[in-house]
């Protein structure tokens, strides 16, 4: 018993908890806390979700809804905008049920407030340093885009997302940002968020795969443009109303390049798989045949991160990564499904 009410050690995320920008929810939070100092606030919480190795906590934002704090342990996706807490056991996690009460400790010495401590029943956590999530930077190409249709195809033939619309949806979106309608891009954006069951659904996915890929190939002016279009359509719809708190918390993370290891490890092996393809020993272009990718490059290593995101989240962002690299002429567009809130049209 003594081992469970003791403070476990942390490590807090740089990132943001809510949206920098969202002055009205800080202050009505920091309103209604019940304790104020020079440097913390403290708000009131909610345990909202239990998984094998950590749980969710949310926070009520008002004007934007619930915000959400992964509390991960040691075996846990590293989510970009989570708490660590390497200690946290399956005895921890079993004294926790959802909708208890919890509270959330942050720091306001700084313009961005920090997570310092999460209390509920009788675990406490606390900050004492903070991690560095992984995040997608653009590689040394010399022409990142459009690049190496042999490569998408090669890993597109061995994906299995959630929902079989969801590649047509992604391509739909990546062309109408191509365009630069913003009519459109508002109406395929709307038709892939919240898209498919689950606490990510899966065009939620497929949207920070596609946000992601912007980011990864933003050398290109034309992707640079794009990715801010992206930006500015999902910056004007209410997330948390159109999908859930968590799948909006890691979009808003993807827009900035955020995600998860796996994520960064598999784009890497695309991005080996990509040179390779481009050049061959003296510079010039070739396209090596398939097994050539598979035993010398790692095809299998890129599935195998994949593979380790729940039943199909990893599948689903890389069907949205990939879109952003397939050749326009290969696809054209249809018109935007009529979106429903966490639809599944499956």
């Amino acid at each position: 018993m003594r081992s469970m009410s003791r403070t476990l050690p942390a490590a807090a995320s740089p990132l943001p908890f809510l949206d920098p920008d969202d002055v009205t929810a800080l202050e009505s939070i920091f309103a209604s806390s019940q304790e104020v100092s020079s440097s913390e606030v403290t708000v009131d919480a909610t345990v909202i979700g239990l998984f094998p190795t950590g749980f969710y906590i949310g926070v009520d934002a008002h004007r934007r809804g619930t915000h959400v704090l992964p509390v991960m342990g040691p075996d846990a996706l590293q989510l970009p905008t989570g708490l660590q807490v390497p200690q946290l056991t399956a005895d921890h996690l079993g004294r926790l049920r959802p909708e208890m009460p919890a509270t959330v400790t942050f720091s306001t010495a700084s313009a961005h407030p920090r997570v310092e401590r999460i209390e509920s029943a009788n675990l406490r956590c606390a900050a004492v340093r903070t991690w560095r999530p992984s995040r997608i930077e653009p590689p040394d190409l010399s022409d990142p885009r459009p690049c190496s249709p042999g490569v998408v195809a090669s890993v597109q033939d061995r994906l299995n997302p959630g929902l079989s619309g969801l590649a047509l949806r992604s391509v739909n979106l990546v062309r109408a940002l191509e365009s630069g309608v913003v009519a459109d891009v508002d109406s395929f954006a709307h038709a892939l968020l919240g898209y498919g069951p689950g606490s990510t659904p899966s065009g939620d996915d497929a949207l920070c795969g596609i946000a992601l890929a912007l980011r990864w190939t933003s050398q290109s002016v034309l992707s640079s443009c794009q990715h801010s279009l992206l930006a500015s359509s999902l910056s004007y719809l209410a997330l948390e109303e159109r999908t859930t708190a968590v799948s909006a918390s890691l979009l808003r993370a993807a827009l900035e390049g955020y995600c998860i290891p796996e994520i960064e490890r598999a784009i890497a092996d695309i991005a080996r798989l990509i040179r390779a393809e481009k050049f061959s020993g003296n510079g010039h272009r070739t396209t090596p045949p398939l097994h050539t990718f598979d035993e010398a490059h790692g095809l299998d290593e890129v599935l195998a991160n994949i593979n380790r995101i729940g039943h199909h989240s990893g599948h689903d962002l890389l069907t949205g990564f990939l879109a952003v690299l397939t050749p326009a002429a290969e696809l054209t567009l249809v018109s935007p499904l009529e979106g429903t809130i966490h639809a599944d049209d499956s």
